[in-house]
């Protein structure tokens, strides 16, 4: 039993990037995973994992967009499931570790069976409530993911089911208690007692087994032999309720687990609207089409850290594979590479993306390449850190990957750094293998330019005041920068 809101049936194995720390340092995803987690450990374990393990299948995505759009309908609903097998996980704690093989030899049987008793009384309760707050909401629901899992809940948990299972608590309330057992068995190999089986619980008080324990010199033998019956009577029980418990108990962990990503979700939708931001659900395309557009695309984190709506930007890059970002410094190229890359990941995690609008083909793996500060960490130069985390990218890549590359080989002389750059491009274009990259390099920028087909170049635009706008135009490599009006600016500017 599987809540399936994150997948149908087929649920693929979670991937661990080997790039992971890269992508979280490179896209600044801590501060929008602390907005979607809200100081919510779990939460910021679910989002971290899925967010960095994108899917690969159109069909997958648009079903998780489906159910993401059921919760903003309807944000009570799933804040509310995940209170409740929250609580379940919570109050299940003494459960698990008296069940544990290391602990449970020492702890007697009818202590288990106690402590188990509570926790199916506290599970048939909220069971119930989530049976019950499904149901309630069944009329606004339109995603397969979440109107499955109610009928589910509603075809499992019955109130016939329930009652039933309040009755068989009842009887284990009484046998957990000093009650009279009333226990039967079968004779086995030697005359000794098999197959100890509980037939029935009266409320009058336990058989004194102190009374044996005086008197001939077998009575002791006797009084330790009615206790051992007891316990293996106990056990069938708590055998058969065990099972239940903890195929309980595995639903509403995997509930927890995927409700938190929603209620991720949701944290994050509400932050990014509260601030006036908008958002879009895109159109998820498959590999081979090479589509990418969008409008209204901005950097979420930064709308996080300033309270309101960023700058956003524009794109037509269909049937383009290598995206080439030059101009000055300071007008905001690396931010439009990190909206791309988080939006892509977003998209691919079953989101909603900081856009108007926003479609791309799907990629099987995202990775970054951005330069890196020298610090006292680094075993060599700059340049052989970064040729060797370009070497490790590289061994992972396929022609269905994504790269982002911030100002590569920077740390060298341009014609060194265009030279590296010009080979890695050559073969990318190749192999059709999308790239996103940033450079200050004309010599690079202008090779591209004249020798690449499928190649879109960006560069910073500026205001009618010759201001920063932070918005990227199409535009041909330029050999110069915006050096001379900052110069002449300043020179000109009246002293005093």
């Amino acid at each position: 039993m599987k809540p399936n809101l994150l997948h149908g049936s087929d649920e693929p194995t979670l991937q661990h990037p080997f790039n992971e720390q890269q992508l979280l340092q490179d896209l600044h995803l801590e501060p929008i995973l602390k907005a979607m987690s809200r100081q919510d450990p779990n939460v910021y374990a679910t989002m971290s994992k899925l967010l960095l393990d994108p899917l690969q299948d159109e069909n997958t995505i648009l079903r998780r967009q489906q159910v993401v759009k059921d919760t903003i309908r309807t944000p009570s609903l799933i804040h509310r499931m995940y209170e409740i097998v929250s609580d379940i996980d919570v109050q299940s704690a003494a459960y698990r570790a008296q069940m544990k093989p290391s602990f449970s030899r020492n702890v007697p049987i009818r202590d288990k069976l106690t402590t188990a008793t509570a926790l199916l009384d506290i599970l048939l309760t909220k069971l119930r409530e989530l049976r019950d707050l499904g149901a309630a909401n069944k009329p606004l629901l339109l995603s397969k993911g979440l109107t499955d899992l109610v009928k589910m809940l509603e075809q499992t948990y019955t109130n016939e089911f329930l009652s039933a299972a309040r009755t068989h608590h009842r009887y284990l309330q009484l046998a957990v208690q000093e009650c009279r057992l009333s226990i039967g068995a079968r004779i086995g190999n030697g005359l000794k007692g098999t197959g100890f089986t509980l037939r029935r619980i009266e409320t009058a008080s336990s058989f004194p087994l102190n009374r044996f324990k005086s008197g001939k010199s077998g009575s002791f033998l006797l009084g330790h032999d009615v206790k051992e019956i007891e316990e293996s009577a106990l056990s069938n029980v708590l055998r058969i309720l065990k099972r239940f418990i903890d195929r309980c108990l595995n639903f509403t962990d995997l509930l927890r687990y995927e409700s938190s990503f929603y209620v991720g979700c949701m944290n994050l939708y509400e932050d990014l609207v509260n601030r006036g931001c908008e958002v879009a659900f895109p159109l998820p395309l498959t590999s081979e089409e090479r589509c990418f557009s969008f409008t209204g695309l901005y950097d979420p984190g930064l709308a996080i850290e300033f309270g309101r709506q960023p700058v956003t930007n524009e794109l037509q890059a269909d049937g383009k594979h290598v995206l080439m970002i030059t101009g000055k410094n300071q007008g905001g190229k690396t931010t439009f590479l990190r909206s791309l890359g988080l939006a892509q990941l977003m998209m691919q995690s079953g989101m909603f993306v900081p856009a108007s609008t926003y479609r791309a083909s799907v990629c099987d793996r995202i990775f970054t390449h951005f330069t890196r500060e020298e610090d006292k960490t680094m075993r060599s130069g700059k340049l052989d850190e970064e040729l060797a985390r370009l070497d490790q990218i590289v061994d992972h890549l396929t022609p269905r990957s994504l790269l982002l590359m911030n100002e590569p080989f920077a740390s060298t002389t341009e014609r060194e750094g265009s030279a590296i750059a010009m080979d890695l491009l050559s073969v990318c274009d190749e192999l059709r293998l999308r790239v996103y990259i940033v450079t200050h390099f004309y010599e690079l920028a202008g090779w591209a330019y004249a020798k690449l087909n499928h190649a879109v170049f960006l560069s910073p635009s500026r205001d009618n005041e010759g201001s920063h706008s932070y918005k990227l135009a199409y535009a041909e490599p330029s050999p110069t920068s915006y050096g001379e009006d900052l110069y002449n600016r300043i020179m000109t500017k009246p002293l005093g």
